[in-house]
């Protein structure tokens, strides 16, 4: 009987063990476990006998089962199955109470009269007996629990142990004398189940936070931008500006004379021209007279001592002249006499087409002035060339040259920006510039002025340099391009705003080696811009 209960627990412990591993699953996601439950073993169950157990959870993994057995019932043919079974049980589970897997270790005790059993399954020496006593005894047990959902749950078990009998023994079920009483020390197994069991105290889970990573946004990898710096030529400081007018004169003097007589000769239209000039820089009232330099010359007839002491008298006949008329005073001449004048003659002689031009001035270049070249002159082809020219270009070297000097007061910006609106070429160079640095660097009335001076003046460095700089703060590279190849003289200033070009049209080995030649040119520019670029390639 024992083979055949163990063997049906085994099986079914086997078969449940594999079919409610997946309700387990979904039992266990949905509800927390029971805290408590009363059970009935359904093998005892079979055998007629009653039987109750509770099972109370004492920790995360710890519980107690206490079961009671009860069958007072003779069968016919006076068998017995009697007896009153106790089995408390304390149990640890593997994972956690009321699921899966445990070990118990457990305590019994039973009152039995007990006898006439068949045979088979029990021995004969059962089916011959009776036995009438007690037991006490502990064992270990092993068993799994199904939780079918929330209430229902199913539980297999197997245990061996030890218990002591001590029992009366009669013959037979039902009559005859006491044969003996015995003792007897039992192992093997002490605990076969299979109990369907009542939960109380499972609660449906409150849905758990679901919880979501915070999503890392890697940010992205952005280059470094230089932040590149082009290079301005900033105007000098807004000083006075010097200006200056220059006149030729060409007075007669009367023969062994170097006092100027208006009335003499051409002298009255020569003076006219002297005195329209005087007059144009003194009607300024903006304008004040600095200087005036006077240059006296001399052709080339008679000795070269006389003649440069002759150039001498003549620019001091005009000082003199000036003086006497205006009032200037003679801390403000500047007097030269320059003696006789070859190097206009020359160009005079090369400008007429004259016979024998090659001739004359091969003489002039060959000959010094010193030794004989006016005698040679005048031996050339019988003396007809030298006649000529004493006619027709001798006159023409006997000059003075006046030169005013002259300060105009610190530029107006104001005016300046209404000259720039109406005549914007009456504005030198650095007046422009005075008048762009008024405005905010990109903005177009910026820009405006700057390509206006470029325009204005197009063969110079500065206003070019200027122009390409402002076109390249808009990011105009065609513009740009423009007016840097109109620069002559390559400065760190010109190889910095080359370099932020060559950047800006994706060519950063030229930008790097402009960068570096600005730098060795000494420009804070260019060595900024150059660190700036190094940055960027990192």
């Amino acid at each position: 009987m024992r083979k055949i209960l163990l063997l049906m627990a085994a099986t079914a412990i086997s078969h449940l063990c594999w079919s409610q591993e997946s309700q387990q699953r979904k039992e266990r996601e949905e509800w927390t476990l029971p805290t408590w439950g009363i059970k009935t073993n359904v093998l005892y169950d079979a055998t007629g006998t009653f039987n109750l157990g509770a099972e109370l959870k004492t920790g995360a993994r710890t519980s107690l089962d206490i079961s009671g057995n009860y069958n007072p019932w003779t069968f016919s043919d006076n068998r017995k199955w009697e007896h009153i079974l106790v089995q408390p049980e304390f149990r640890l589970w593997t994972r956690e109470t009321f699921r899966g897997h445990f070990f118990g270790v457990h305590a019994h005790y039973a009152y039995y009269n007990v006898g006439g059993l068949d045979n088979p399954p029990f021995s004969d020496y059962m089916s011959l007996h009776r036995f009438e006593g007690w037991l006490v005894g502990a064992g270990i047990g092993y068993g799994y629990r199904w939780n079918l959902n929330r209430i229902l749950a199913l539980e297999a078990e197997i245990g061996v142990g030890y218990a002591y009998l001590n029992y009366d023994k009669y013959p037979c079920g039902h009559c005859g004398k006491k044969i003996s009483g015995e003792v007897k020390n039992y192992v093997g197994p002490t605990k076969v189940a299979l109990s369907l069991i009542y939960s109380f105290g499972a609660k449906q889970k409150q849905p758990a936070p679901v919880y979501i990573p915070p999503v890392v946004v890697e940010p992205p990898v952005i280059p470094y931008e230089p932040q590149l710096a082009v290079s301005f030529i900033m105007p000098e400081a807004n000083m006075p500006k010097h200006g200056s007018k220059t006149g030729k004169a060409y007075l007669d003097f009367v023969v062994g004379k170097a006092n100027i007589v208006p009335s003499y000769k051409n002298n009255a239209k020569e003076l006219n021209k002297i005195n329209d000039l005087i007059c144009q820089v003194q009607n300024d009232p903006n304008t004040t007279i600095t200087g005036i330099t006077v240059r006296g010359y001399a052709s080339p007839e008679g000795s070269y001592e006389s003649n440069q002491l002759l150039s001498e008298r003549r620019a001091n006949a005009l000082k003199e002249h000036l003086h006497t008329v205006y009032g200037f005073p003679y801390s403000l001449f500047r007097v030269e006499g320059r003696g006789e004048d070859w190097d206009t003659l020359e160009k005079l002689v090369k400008e007429s087409g004259m016979d024998d031009t090659y001739l004359i001035l091969e003489t002039i270049r060959s000959t010094d002035v010193l030794k004989g070249r006016e005698k040679k002159l005048m031996s050339l082809s019988g003396g007809v060339p030298y006649r000529r020219m004493k006619a027709d270009l001798f006159p023409q070297l006997r000059r003075s040259e006046y030169e005013l000097h002259y300060t105009v007061p610190p530029f107006d910006i104001a005016k300046g920006k209404e000259t720039f609106k109406t005549s914007p070429g009456a504005l030198s160079l650095n007046e422009l510039f005075l008048i762009a640095n008024t405005y905010e660097p990109g903005s177009n009335a910026f820009n405006e002025v700057l390509e206006t001076a470029a325009r204005i003046f197009p063969n110079d460095d500065e206003a070019n340099l200027n122009a390409a700089a402002a076109a390249l703060e808009r990011k105009d590279t065609v513009s740009a391009t423009r007016y840097l190849e109109r620069v002559k003289e390559h400065t760190g200033a010109y190889w910095n705003n080359a370099g932020i070009l060559a950047y800006m049209q994706d060519d950063l080995v030229k930008a790097s080696g402009c960068f570096e030649r600005s730098k060795s040119a000494g420009s804070a520019d260019g060595s900024r811009n150059a660190e700036e670029l190094l940055k960027s390639r990192k």
